[in-house]
């Protein structure tokens, strides 16, 4: 004989399972006390990324002339404390002081870029949000053209590599592009364990 099964009471039964793994509300308020910082954690990484927002808009001087004061120029109520810890120390402003910076740092772009966007990753960085710069964007800034050059004499150096064995402007753009993947903003996120990556990207056996 089959057997029937009243779906209701299945849904029932299932019900029941459930609520009867449900946590209670104290349970849930001392997992809240577990969990919670007592203060924001540092977004690192976020000052290099912020300093080559300025650096695209050409909004304010280059970091080693003068840009903590150049910047606190732009709005009289930022105080230099507070400036120096945005680009210096990887610690966030306020949530509107961000988001205005960037609708002003971002207006000063020509490649229709989007605040959005921006705002997300000045904070969180790739891969959690993908750089909104394009190729043609990177390769226009004056500081990673210098980033790049460096690294590019540095490679020749280390590997004793002559200026025969390459087209140097071929080879400089694909520092560039290598560069994005990478996320150096810096000379300083430039580390030992690039060196390989980087020459074999840029050099790569014809």
């Amino acid at each position: 004989m089959a057997v029937t099964t009243d779906k209701s009471q299945v849904g029932q039964e299932e019900s029941g399972s459930t609520l009867g793994k449900r946590k209670s509300v104290q349970e849930y308020a001392q997992q809240y006390q577990d969990i919670a910082d007592s203060q924001l954690p540092l977004c690192l990484g976020f000052s290099a990324r912020l300093n080559m927002l300025w650096d695209l808009a050409g909004a304010a001087p280059a970091q080693t002339e003068g840009r903590v004061i150049g910047v606190m120029g732009i709005n009289s109520s930022w105080r230099e404390s507070d400036v120096r810890n945005w680009l210096q120390k990887d610690i966030l402003p306020s949530r509107l002081d961000l988001h205005n910076m960037v609708r002003f740092l971002v207006s000063q772009l020509e490649h229709n870029q989007d605040p959005r966007r921006w705002e997300a990753f000045l904070v969180y960085g790739s891969p959690i949000v993908s750089s909104p710069i394009s190729h043609g964007v990177y390769r226009e800034d004056k500081t990673r053209r210098e980033i790049a050059s460096m690294i590019f004499a540095q490679l020749t150096a280390e590997y004793a590599i002559p200026p025969s064995a390459y087209d140097a402007d071929k080879v400089f753009q694909r520092c560039l592009t290598l560069m994005q993947k990478f996320n150096i903003y810096e000379l300083q996120d430039f580390q030992p364990g690039h060196l390989e990556p980087f020459r074999n990207y840029m050099f790569p056996a014809e």
